[in-house]
Order: C-alpha cells, then sequence, then structure tokens
C-alpha cells in the first residue's frame, strides 16, 4: 500500500496519486460549514471535486466515487426551514441548500456528470450521499438519548449512515458495470430511522405543515425519511447494519 500526503485543490497532487490505479474514491473536503470561512470551505470543495474529477480523465481511470452528501437537500444547515415535498425523499427530491457546503456538494455532483459527458461516457461516476454518519460505539446508548432528544435526527430527516455500510457502497459504486449506475447519485442511508417514536410523527413534529404530504400516510414506523431504494436497485447493495442490533454494536477504536 502506498500512503501519501497532498492537496486535494492541487490538480497535480491528484494526478500522482491516481496514476497507475483503475478507479479512485474522492472522500476529502471540508465537512461542513461554520469550521472555516464560509469562502474556504465553498473554494476548496469544488475545487478539490473538480481535481477528483479532472484526474481521473486526464489518466483514463475507468470509475470515480465521490463523497457528495444528504445537505444538497438544504435541511442540515439550513438558515430557513423548509418541508420536504413528499416522504420517503428519494433522488428525484428538488435540492435547495442554504449554505457553502451543501452547494459545494451539488456542485460536485454536476461537475460529476460534466466529466462523464466529456469522455463520453468512459469515465463512470458515482455521487455517493451519507447522511449523518453514526459511530457503532454509540448504538447502545441511542435508545436512551432519544429519550430525552426525539428530534436530534430531525436535520437529516430521521436517517443515519453506518460507516460499514458506506464503505461497501463505496467499493460497489467503482465495481459496478451496471450502465445505470455509470453516472447517478445515491443516498447512502440505513433502512431504518434515526430515533424512536414513529416516523411519520417524528417528521410532522419537526416539519409542522407535513401531515399531509406524499407519503406520510404509508412511511413505516421505523423507516428512515431518505430512501435508499436506487442504491439497492443500481448496485445490489443492501444496508446490513442498524443501531437497533446488538450485533451490530463495536467497541470504540480509540480506547483499544
Amino acid at each position: 500500500m502506498r500512503y501519501r500526503i497532498g492537496n486535494h485543490e492541487n490538480l497535480g497532487d491528484l494526478i500522482e496519486v491516481f496514476a497507475g490505479a483503475d478507479a479512485a474514491i474522492h472522500l476529502a473536503a471540508i465537512a461542513s460549514p461554520g469550521t472555516f470561512p464560509d469562502t474556504h470551505v465553498f473554494t476548496t470543495n469544488v475545487v478539490g471535486n473538480f481535481n477528483a474529477c479532472e484526474a481521473a480523465a486526464v489518466l483514463g481511470l475507468k470509475a470515480l466515487a465521490m463523497a457528495s452528501s444528504i445537505n444538497t437537500l438544504g435541511q442540515g444547515y439550513r438558515t430557513h426551514l423548509h418541508l420536504p415535498d413528499f416522504v420517503p425523499v428519494d433522488e428525484t427530491h428538488a435540492n435547495r441548500p442554504q449554505d457553502p457546503y451543501g452547494l459545494s456538494k451539488l456542485l460536485g455532483e454536476l461537475t460529476a456528470e460534466q466529466i462523464h459527458r466529456r469522455t463520453a461516457g468512459k469515465l463512470r461516476v458515482v455521487s455517493i450521499r451519507p447522511s449523518l454518519v453514526a459511530r457503532p460505539w454509540d448504538y447502545p446508548n441511542m435508545e436512551t438519548h432519544f429519550k430525552t432528544n426525539p428530534l436530534s435526527g430531525e436535520r437529516a430527516l430521521f436517517s443515519y449512515t453506518d460507516p460499514r455500510d458506506l464503505a461497501s457502497m463505496f467499493r460497489l459504486a467503482i465495481e459496478s458495470d451496471n450502465p445505470e449506475a455509470a453516472c447517478t447519485e445515491l443516498y447512502a442511508v440505513q433502512d431504518d430511522s434515526w430515533g424512536l417514536e414513529p416516523t411519520r410523527d417524528l417528521i410532522a413534529r419537526a416539519y409542522p405543515g407535513t401531515e399531509n404530504i406524499p407519503g406520510m400516510a404509508t412511511i413505516g414506523a421505523t423507516e428512515a425519511g431518505i430512501s435508499n431504494s436506487r442504491a439497492k436497485r443500481l448496485l445490489g447493495w443492501k444496508a446490513t447494519r442498524s443501531w437497533r442490533n446488538p450485533a451490530d454494536y463495536m467497541a470504540d477504536p480509540s480506547k483499544a
């Protein structure tokens, strides 16, 4: 294994790192607004995504998987509340980011689409949208947490992502030969909700006015507010983990 520290804002660094590979996974980014000035968050993420696409195209890679985010929706770091159009939300739902991070991720997806077109489809590009990436060593405490903080998952529409299942989606994304997955966006979320109460009740409390939107009457009691059906259909991916299942707990690696 080769390890190198580089800067994804430097195209030459990425070309050097990607050289000799068949595929690449691009995860580097500033992961939220507010940690740095907005202009820096936006510039770093957008330039990094562009350079990853450019390096993959220049080198003739077959596939590139990019880390996007559910924050393209605009719920996570919103300034003003806006309601989902339907639930569970899927990739056909409108994106309405209100912050530099969500906007940078949406532009990353557009960059992925343009590089796929520019290479006449030779470079497969999948933009993966994780939700709240949970820590499996916190799972044993989540029931107690939700009893006192029932709406803590509202900005993720009561969805979450297990890092182990997320890793498997990235691998499937670069290995897939499904033409429908040659250029697409995919939500990477677990099947079940990030909360204790019925999902429709949680959404109605967090987003007043959604009581009668499409899907509210039929969404499952423990179903996430974001759908992973496209990833299942296009990649054959499965969400195998749940915070509700003690078999999926793991020890905190920092305390090993």
